[in-house]
């Protein structure tokens, strides 16, 4: 798999994710490691996407257990939301303010102009 092209490993992904993909390829231009990461975004897209249709399929409930699925998904919508914002990227309008600031790699996100902590 490392030697495989970016295109090669994005023919295979799904709809969705082939089009995250396409639309911030075509927006950003993006250095190696970003590439890396928004594959990882792409590939949790995936992801979320089966197990959706396992959930619609079998249902939240599966005797009496909640479906695995149900919890897989909710780690896997937390990684992606972290992928997402390990990209970081900028907004597409130059004159848009940025909504908030990552204050660490831990941290809670500020709004700008916000009240500030400590």
């Amino acid at each position: 798999m490392a030697t495989e092209s970016y295109d090669e490993q994005v023919s295979r992904l799904g709809e969705s994710a082939r089009g995250i993909w396409q639309r911030v390829t075509e927006d950003y231009e993006l250095a190696p490691h970003e590439l890396r990461l928004l594959l990882e975004v792409c590939r949790c897209a995936d992801t979320l996407d089966a197990l959706a249709a396992d959930i619609e399929e079998r249902g939240v409930m599966l005797e009496r257990k909640v479906n695995p699925a149900v919890v897989e998904s909710r780690q896997m919508s937390i990684a992606f939301a972290r992928l997402v914002s390990a990209l970081a990227l900028p907004e597409l309008d130059e004159d848009a303010a940025p909504k908030y600031v990552r204050t660490g790699t831990r941290g809670p996100y500020r709004l700008i102009g916000g009240a500030k902590n400590g």
